[in-house]
């Protein structure tokens, strides 16, 4: 029985209207059933009076038919809006820049990667995420109208429902009916998996998506999944790279011509005073959305503060959370390193919803993002940084209501002698860095201020401060940081908040007053000031005191600061050193401390510097008397200069903790640990740092071996080893070194740097080689004696040996003939960069002593001049200023990523083996060749001539 019920599809094969368009899931479901039931018909046997097929069976075919016809109406259509012409979103028309070309070839180059599957465009509101994947949208459907690509628009209050029915209805499968969030999941999971290739771009998410709750198959083959969403951005300069601020300020500035309409207008931005301008709602309402949705109003308060710093500043993170501190935004907690975790916390998260931008280490804010700030908080700060300003402004610009107020970095030469803002909700005032000239602040200055808690005026040319700063009862922080001129500051002893006192690097300054009863005070930094010393006993009623940085301290002082956590001063003898030291193991694992005897930079963690004794060095706890130092056993850097009493660091004992050692001119040390000499008693030296990362050496003139016989080697953290001045240094680990494990005794050592070490003649034996499978980096300079990389070459190289060298340095040793052997070579698939300098004996870069040992004596290297050797990775090669050198190599090197080569001042080099892919008569990896001059090019052998002749163009003299 024929079917001749169907839907008006037409001709679906002929129609030449409908060849882009793309039929529906039902229709093609309903299609491929149709088929099949009529090949269910067309095998029934040809129907007789002798031949009936079953009842049964024809009526199932029947009912099969009546439901096909039942289910052709198709009230969604026939197609699926498969015409790329009907399914290009609208594009906003700006002109693509090299960044948008750039980005937009990165994003479609990971779209076509097999193992991508997920890919995130962030950056911050208005940056031109969405517009970049509108396009990249609309190429995608071009380009191949067999990829299903969806678009979805992710709503800020993210509904998981939702978002479901949104990617149902683009699957064009109509509503979704299904309450049940699993169940939808599932079905979606369905859909979704059997698509083929298939983009779905979610654009805007603001908060975290889990894939699996909402039915999302990343893993399933060909679906990727692109999300847009907040975070950093490029530093850019007002409005630059910014397509919503550039759109609006021109739609705004439209038709206007005139100069001074443009520079108006541009300070009206910068003032944040535009009203109800468009810039203003369109721009600033975007950009607000992210610091509306911080988590807390305390991380709001810090990117507030952000603002309150001139235009572009760069501002060290540190800096900041002691900001943070002294305006008692992190209040609360017991330690200052507690303090410093929830800091880093929070601009953290600042970084993250790309409020702020990080660069090495600092911050900085762009300039529409600080915009936005100065406009949330306009109501009640004053913020004139980095304005250029000469003069501080007149009473009647100063707000009753007004709570913070920023004049940093300006030039102010005069204060009017009655100036007396009336701002009794003042909680900040930040002049630091603005007042020249020795400015004399009047006394009336302060005195209606009485509600002032943080007062900077670090960096100004002030002489004196006013008497009534003595009556700001409420004040926290008072900072006068290198006030050079300062001499004078009036009693502070009624100031029973202050919790910071900053007079680092007032150096005429000799005492202050009150001191003694500030017991609230944390943090007190009198370094490079004239106050050397406190009077003995003024230190012990500060019992809150967490940080304190003074030339000289007293050890029966110190011990008197039980919540001191950083203290960088030096003591006047071992004997108050060590009481100190005894201190603090009492006082418990749980207290931090940096102690620093000398001067050195303040650093988080604990750290002490020893300078110019001749003492013996202990670890704390053990017997000692005043011929001994003593180190605490949980120190994290030591840093030991002149310590003439050691000759090795055996007595220390285990220091769990010790991430950094670094000792300069111990004149008598012999080795790290271990015996000088072979021949010892049976004595084991202990595994001394288990935790050490860096370790450096320079001017110990009797060292002969970092770790010497019968030590027990194993440092699994060690990262780096820097050698400096160590005449009699004659290696890494003696022969008689223990390994104290089968594994690796150094397997994250990356870096050894050798440097003016006489007597060394390689860097490390053979026999270290399979402890060394991270080594990436190795500097030899000014070694007279030294000979070659590796001591005594083994035949058969360790697996893995060298594998990941990555750059070799080799200056001025003029006793070495050659770098590396041929055996070498052929473990160095990593290796990047080699520069060798005035070797005054060097013969060739790549020797084959390796080759006559296994062929014999009689055989020449010149038998291996067919070989052919690669290194796939090397980027550079400098060979300067080697007058002997008369080949590279003897084979032949394949150097598919060389980029520069520089051959200066090797009279006798003629033969260069590097062999360079060749593509469309060039090289497309070289950048530049440098030699003396044309003489030297032309006498250089490079292949057959046509090669020689295309390198030509990269030639510099």
């Amino acid at each position: 029985m024929p079917i001749t019920s169907h839907p008006n599809t037409g001709n679906f094969e002929n129609n030449g209207d409908l060849k882009r368009k793309k039929r529906r899931i039902e229709v093609v479901n309903w299609l491929t059933n149709v088929e099949k039931l009529r090949k269910n018909f067309q095998s029934l046997e040809p129907v007789s009076a002798e031949n009936l097929p079953p009842q049964q069976q024809v009526d199932m075919l029947m009912k099969e038919a009546e439901d096909l016809i039942i289910k052709s109406k198709f009230p969604e259509g026939l197609f699926e809006v498969g015409d790329a012409k009907v399914n290009i979103l609208l594009e906003r028309k700006l002109q693509a820049g090299k960044a948008f070309e750039t980005n937009t070839k990165r994003i479609l180059r990971c779209l076509t990667e097999d193992h991508i599957s997920r890919l995130g465009i962030y950056g911050m509101g208005g940056v031109g995420k969405t517009t970049i994947m509108v396009h990249i949208h609309n190429r995608l459907l071009k380009k191949a109208n067999h990829i299903n690509v969806l678009w979805i628009a992710v709503s800020q209050d993210l509904s998981i429902h939702k978002l479901q029915g949104d990617i149902w209805k683009a699957l064009k499968l109509g509503g979704l009916k299904e309450e049940d969030t699993m169940k939808r999941a599932a079905m979606l999971f369905h859909q979704l998996s059997k698509r083929g290739k298939s983009v779905l771009i979610l654009d805007d998410v603001w908060e975290h998506l889990d894939l699996d709750e909402v039915g999302i198959p990343v893993e399933a083959d060909g679906l990727k999944l692109v999300l847009t969403t907040r975070s950093f951005e490029l530093i850019v300069e007002e409005c630059a790279g910014l397509p919503l601020g550039i759109i609006t300020m021109a739609r705004t500035m439209r038709g206007v011509s005139d100069l001074f309409e443009w520079k108006d207008i541009l300070e009206r931005l910068k003032e944040s005073n535009m009203g109800q301008m468009d810039m203003e709602k369109k721009v600033l309402a975007n950009l607000k959305l992210s610091y509306s949705r911080l988590s807390n109003h305390e991380v709001q308060q810090c990117f507030l503060c952000c603002a309150l710093y001139p235009e572009d500043r760069l501002i060290h993170k540190f800096e900041l959370i002691e900001f943070f501190i002294d305006e008692g935004l992190i209040d609360g907690l017991d330690k200052r390193e507690k303090c410093y975790d929830r800091g880093l916390t929070i601009l953290n998260k600042l970084e993250n919803v790309c409020l702020l931008e990080n660069d090495r280490g600092m911050v900085k804010m762009h300039d529409l993002i600080r915009d936005m700030a100065l406009h949330v908080m306009s109501a009640t700060s004053m913020v004139k940084a980095g304005k250029g300003l000469t003069r501080l402004l007149s009473e009647e610009c100063w707000m009753d209501g007004v709570e913070k107020v920023s004049f940093m970095e300006n030039y102010i030469r005069v204060i009017p002698s009655n100036l007396s803002p009336n701002c009794h909700k003042l909680a900040t005032l930040l002049l630091n860095g603005s007042l020249w000239g020795n400015v004399l602040i009047p006394n009336s200055f302060f005195k209606r201020l009485e509600g002032l808690k943080v007062l900077n005026l670090s960096g100004c040319g002030i002489r004196e401060l006013p008497n009534s700063i003595s009556d700001l009862v409420n004040l926290r922080a008072l900072l006068l940081r290198e006030c050079r001129e300062l001499c004078r500051i009036p009693y502070l002893g009624k100031l029973s908040s202050l919790r910071k006192l900053d007079v680092h690097g007032c150096r005429y300054l000799k005492a202050v007053e009150g001191l003694e009863t500030l017991v609230n005070l944390r943090y007190l930094d009198l370094s490079k000031s004239g106050i050397e010393r406190l009077v003995e006993g003024n230190l012990a009623g500060l019992a809150n005191l967490q940080y304190l940085k003074i030339v000289e301290v007293k050890g029966e002082d110190v011990t008197k600061l039980w919540a001191l956590e950083t203290l960088d001063s030096s003591f006047q003898n071992v004997i108050d050193f060590n009481k100190y030291m005894r201190f603090l193991q009492q006082s418990g694992p749980h207290h931090y401390f940096q102690l620093v005897v000398n001067q050195e930079k303040s650093l988080w963690f604990r750290k002490m510097y020893i300078d110019c004794c001749n003492y013996a060095i202990v670890r704390a706890g053990g017997e000692s008397n005043e011929d001994c130092i003593l180190i605490a056993p949980d120190v994290q850097r030591l840093v030991g200069r002149k310590c003439g009493g050691m000759t090795n660091l055996s007595n220390i004992g285990r220091l769990e903790s010790l991430k950094l050692l670094m000792m300069e001119e111990w004149v008598n040390l012999q080795v790290l640990c271990g015996g000088v000499d072979e021949v010892i008693d049976n004595h084991d030296f202990p595994l001394l740092f288990p935790s050490l990362k860096m370790l450096t050496v320079d001017r110990c003139p009797k060292l002969k071996y970092l770790f010497g016989n019968r030590s027990k080697v194993t440092l699994p953290h060690l990262r780096q080893i820097v050698i400096k001045n160590c005449e009699e240094l004659q290696g890494i680990t003696a022969a008689g070194a223990i390994f104290a494990t089968p594994l690796p005794a150094f397997p994250n050592l990356e870096k050894i740097v050798i440097e003016r070490c006489a007597n060394m003649k390689s860097v490390v034996e053979s026999e270290l080689l399979p402890h060394l499978p991270n080594l990436r980096d190795v500097t030899v300079q000014h070694c007279e004696k030294m000979e070659e990389i590796i001591g005594r070459a083994p035949q058969a190289m360790p697996p893995g040996a060298l594998s990941l060298l990555t750059y070799l340095w080799i200056e001025r040793c003029p006793n070495m003939q050659k770098l590396l052997t041929h055996e070498l070579l052929l473990h160095l698939p990593n290796i990047q960069g080699i520069l060798v300098h005035d070797c005054k004996r060097m013969e060739e870069i790549i020797g084959c002593e390796g080759q006559r040992r296994q062929l014999g004596d009689e055989v020449s290297c010149k038998n291996i001049s067919t070989t052919h050797s690669s290194l796939p990775k090397l980027n550079f090669l400098n060979l300067i200023t080697l007058p002997e050198l008369e080949g590279i190599y003897d084979g032949t090197i394949n150097c598919d990523s060389i980029q520069n080569i520089g051959l200066l001042d090797c009279p006798k080099l003629k033969r260069i083996p590097l062999h360079l892919p060749i593509l469309n008569n060039s090289f497309p990896s070289l950048r530049e060749i440098v030699v003396d001059d044309e003489e030297s090019w032309e006498s250089l052998e490079w292949g057959p001539p046509p090669v020689k002749s295309l390198l030509r163009p990269f030639v510099v003299f």
